[in-house]
């Protein structure tokens, strides 16, 4: 491909992402008429926020979902995706927080105990990374991820036996290809998972 092509090509994309950019652009100065003429309405600020995150505008998004709780504070969902919208601006600490009181309204939203769980292991808080994916687990005895975190903390915390335990559940739960290999880690097989928990065993057990 020519330069001159290649010159065109990049252009061409160039012109399409303003086009997209100016689109959103409107549909968003539109919402925000619509909640100049209807300020108490919550859905709005949800669907201003939703605007804003097909624009990768996290900040954006996560004061209309601020709007959209003021309006309606009891909203788990809102808090969640509030927590998403801060997790994606790299705020983990507000992201943190703002799971913790999706929890409070709905003790059941296990997606956020999930994404609670993941938020402690990155920062190292081994301890509160076990107690989330232990609820998680709890609720959803079969999901890989959850495991597979959930052994990760507690490798981490040098429980080292009791990840073993969880890693072998994955392990019997998985047949053939490992599933949700991209989310959970390295593995792409089930003869991967089988191969890292053999030099596990040996570290724990030296056999």
């Amino acid at each position: 491909m020519s330069f001159a092509t290649v010159l065109r090509v990049a252009r061409a994309a160039g012109a399409c992402a303003l086009l997209a950019a100016t689109a959103y652009g409107g549909v968003i100065e539109n919402i925000k008429e619509d909640i100049a003429a209807d300020p108490d309405n919550p859905d709005l600020y949800f669907e201003l926020a939703l605007e804003y995150e097909d624009v990768e505008n996290w900040r954006g998004a996560a004061d209309a979902y601020l709007m959209a709780i003021a309006l309606d504070p009891d909203d788990a969902d809102l808090r969640f995706r509030l927590a998403e919208a801060y997790l994606a601006d790299e705020e983990v600490m507000s992201a943190i927080d703002s799971y913790r009181q999706a929890l409070s309204r709905d003790g059941a939203l296990s997606r956020a105990r999930y994404q609670l769980g993941r938020c402690y292991l990155g920062l190292k808080e081994y301890d509160e990374a076990i107690a989330a994916f232990e609820q998680y687990v709890e609720a959803s005895p079969y999901d890989f991820n959850g495991l597979w975190y959930l052994g990760q903390s507690l490798e981490k915390a040098g429980r080292k036996k009791d990840a073993l335990g969880y890693y072998e559940k994955i392990l019997d739960y998985s047949t053939g290809a490992f599933a949700s290999a991209g989310e959970i880690g390295v593995f792409g097989t089930s003869d991967d998972l089988a191969a890292y928990i053999r030099k596990l065993d040996k570290e724990v057990y030296g056999e």
